[in-house]
């Protein structure tokens, strides 16, 4: 059986055509905004020292973008090997608690220390000029120096647009 030319044509036209069907058009993208912000550095971290009843106001704020905290580390120290104490620590705003850690120091156990990670995988956001504090609350304390058992603590996130 011989092919005509009107079928070579017609199996031309019609593998042009799939050909440009099957091919993917131009992207166009439209924007969304950004969810973090321009600059060199878009993220902060913070980090100090705690003892009995201290509070102190973490300085993340920003005038004109917002603060959103994503990972929180608490360490439980004392010089004194019977160390045994409990504290609570809480991140607040002027309004409201916004999280609360357990956090204390064991002598009986392997390493003597309690520490806290918190990964916050959607993060506490804390709009721009509104001022964060820490404080540690002393629940329980024996033997420490000082009577009062020391939170270390790092806290990280980074800046968004309000």
């Amino acid at each position: 059986m011989q092919t005509s030319r009107f079928q070579l044509g017609l199996i031309a036209t019609l593998a042009v055509g799939l050909g440009f069907s099957l091919s993917s058009s131009e992207a166009i993208g439209y924007p969304a905004g950004a969810a973090v912000s321009l600059g060199v550095n878009p993220v902060f971290s913070v980090g100090g020292q705690l003892s009995g009843g201290d509070s102190e106001t973490l300085s993340i704020g920003a005038d004109d973008q917002a603060a959103v905290i994503t990972d929180v580390i608490l360490t439980a120290t004392d010089i004194y090997t019977n160390c045994k104490a409990r504290s609570r620590v809480i991140l607040q705003d002027s309004t409201a608690t916004l999280a609360s850690f357990g956090v204390g120091h064991n002598s009986n156990s392997s390493s003597g220390l309690d520490s806290v990670l918190a990964s916050l995988q959607s993060g506490i956001r804390i709009e721009p000029g509104i001022a964060v504090t820490i404080t540690s609350v002393e629940l329980h304390e024996y033997a420490c120096h000082g009577s009062k058992m020391e939170v270390e603590y790092t806290v990280s996130g980074y800046y968004a647009q309000p």
